[in-house]
């Protein structure tokens, strides 16, 4: 283990620890009671599975995928799984002998799974037979990415790797000239559109590559590293960026959330808003789950805020999805709060587990699926009235 892994995993500690360094007395905040809201929502469950392991005691936040209606799962045992999103019914699974550290990779026919040893493994999609095996230079934590016949791969030590989809041979690779000596235990997934790779890092940096040669088109500070210790300069951008309509939407931690013009690399607004989780959009609104577990809304088109709900404080929340007319994010305790888009009001909480949930729900169309951190997979709908 390098140490710089080393400085990530005691970071997490403390972090988990409320930043408390290495006090034996806990002076995290606790998370917020739960309030009391009379429900204006029914969800019944339409089908319950399992990922294979959980992944509580890695530190590890798998994200599932969907694509073609399938829903693509890991754990870090090796299991990978693939469900009907409709009915839960197995596709097919297979169970690697790699320790799994980061979601599926979908697309071109190919599952990419990658591994805390640096490994990367392509598989078929339509059965999970082995197509090639290849390693990088550390561990992957972000989900893989293909697009044009080329697999991208971010690692925890700064770089990002471009493999020949059809054998995993190096293309290409690109490296930031420096990495942070702490940092938060994560990295976003970079998004791909068109000739463009859009990464976000955690020296506060968001970079626009070139897919076929690596050749960097632009890039800007999203946050920059300001206090006295280092812990205070911890600037990561670990959640995924989206591009809606030409327009980058990204976020950091300890930093700002921004809208850049993907074309031109011109800011088109700033807000100072600190996450490590996530963000989701739609037409009017970027919603996003910041550090202290705020829900907020803010206007896609300016970055003011049109609602907040401080009722999550502390509670460890995911990134925020979408479905019909809410926002939906899971908690420390296995909870589900659906809010409405339009005010952030509660309209119903709904319990999967015991245990956290630490990615955000997966939808499509009238359902909504959600992980546990013990491996267990709820797929619920809205009951509506007769």
């Amino acid at each position: 283990m390098t140490v710089p892994t080393k400085l990530v995993l005691v970071l997490l500690l403390l972090l988990l620890n409320g930043c408390g360094w290495f006090k034996s007395k806990d002076n995290s905040e606790p998370p917020a009671p739960l309030v009391k809201f009379a429900p204006s929502l029914q969800l019944k469950t339409i089908w319950t599975a399992n990922t294979g392991a959980g992944t509580d005691k890695y530190f590890l936040k798998l994200k599932p995928n969907l694509k073609n209606g399938n829903l693509f799962t890991t754990s870090p045992k090796g299991h990978v799984r693939v469900f009907n999103f409709t009915d839960g019914k197995s596709i097919w699974k297979i169970k690697l002998d790699i320790p799994i550290s980061a979601g599926a990779g979908v697309g071109e026919d190919l599952v990419v799974i990658g591994s805390n040893k640096g490994d990367v493994i392509a598989l078929s999609e339509i059965d999970g037979t082995k197509q090639w095996h290849t390693n990088v230079s550390s561990e992957v934590l972000a989900t893989p990415r293909i697009k044009q016949g080329v697999v991208i791969i971010r690692t925890i030590d700064g770089k990002i790797s471009a493999l020949n989809s059809q054998t995993g041979k190096r293309l290409w690779i690109y490296e930031r000239p420096r990495v942070p000596l702490l940092s938060l235990r994560g990295t976003s997934s970079p998004i791909l559109t068109g000739r463009f790779i859009i990464a976000g890092f955690d020296d506060g940096k968001m970079a626009v590559l070139e897919l076929k040669t690596g050749r960097v088109l632009w890039e800007t500070q999203i946050a920059t590293p300001s206090g006295r210790t280092e812990l205070d300069r911890i600037v990561d951008i670990d959640a995924d960026p989206i591009l809606y309509k030409d327009i980058v939407y990204v976020t950091s931690y300890q930093g700002r959330t921004v809208a850049i013009d993907l074309v031109k690399g011109r800011l088109v607004w700033e807000k100072k808003s600190s996450s490590y989780t996530g963000l989701d959009i739609d037409s009017d609104y970027l919603y996003i789950s910041d550090s202290n577990s705020y829900v907020a809304a803010m206007d896609r088109f300016s970055g003011e805020f049109a609602w907040k709900q401080e009722k999550l404080k502390a509670r460890a929340i995911t990134a925020p999805a979408l479905i019909n007319d809410y926002v939906v994010v899971g908690d420390l305790e296995g909870y589900l709060h659906w809010m409405k888009r339009e005010d952030g009001k509660f309209v119903i909480r709904h319990q999967i587990d015991n245990a956290s949930i630490k990615v955000a729900p997966m939808v499509l169309d009238e359902t909504l699926v959600a992980i546990s951190s013990d491996g267990k997979i709820v797929a619920l709908q809205e009951v509506y009235g007769e």
